[in-house]
């Protein structure tokens, strides 16, 4: 089997995550090389992390065969993980998945491109994950849910049955959605918050019962 060589861009701790997922994905005896790091800090430039190396900034993907390799846009915050991916399609560039070895995916869920499960997220019946969302450790999506393009789920998200998470949508570690609700794009959700109602797009939601609080900061 043809090993899939990948490049994390993104050497920050969500880019360490995901190289500590492909590395646990090859140890499993998957054909994933993970290569190292592509970012834009030049004082990152040349230096090993967690093994492996930064190889430098965007203009490293114009001196390889760029059909050779495939990348993970690596960030933690919705918006940024975007520009990354934006800029990855300029290039012609294609995307893999990583996904942790003890992540639960059940046989009748659906994952999109460039996704990212951490280790224990489950993955319910019936599920919906669009490209380039992020399911953090421990994250449940129940059965029939949809998580859109670039959702960011925080360690300890409970989304219950039937639930529907906007694009770019962020949720702080430990919140919890109830059956049937509808998160709006690009809304975020506090930390240990409770949503039994539907959120609009484009505001911040915290506490228990979720409250909207402000319009959503989309500059993360």
């Amino acid at each position: 089997m043809r090993q899939k060589r990948v490049v994390i861009i993104g050497a920050g701790a969500h880019g360490r995550e995901v190289a500590e997922i492909l590395r646990q994905q090859a140890q499993q005896g998957e054909a994933v090389l993970p290569l190292g790091f592509v970012d834009d800090d030049r004082s990152l430039h040349g230096r090993v992390i967690d093994q492996l190396p930064v190889l430098g900034d965007w203009t490293w993907f114009e001196g390889v065969d760029r059909s050779e390799i495939v990348v993970i846009c690596a960030s933690g915050f919705s918006a940024t993980r975007r520009q990354m991916v934006e800029r990855a399609r300029a290039r012609g560039l294609s995307f893999a998945n990583a996904i942790f070895p003890m992540a639960y995916i059940s046989p009748h869920a659906q994952i999109g491109q460039g996704v990212v499960l951490c280790q224990h997220s489950s993955l319910c019946r019936g599920t919906l994950i669009g490209d380039h969302a992020i399911i953090n450790v421990g994250a449940i999506v129940s059965h029939d849910t949809e998580v859109g393009p670039y959702a960011t789920l925080n360690p300890g998200v409970n989304l219950a049955g039937n639930v529907t998470i906007g694009e770019g949508c962020y949720l702080g570690i430990g919140c919890s959605v109830i059956q049937g609700i509808s998160i709006g794009a690009w809304t975020i959700v506090g930390a240990g918050a409770a949503v039994i109602r539907d959120l609009p797009a484009g505001v911040t939601a915290v506490g228990v019962p979720a409250k909207i609080i402000k319009p959503a900061d989309q500059t993360e």
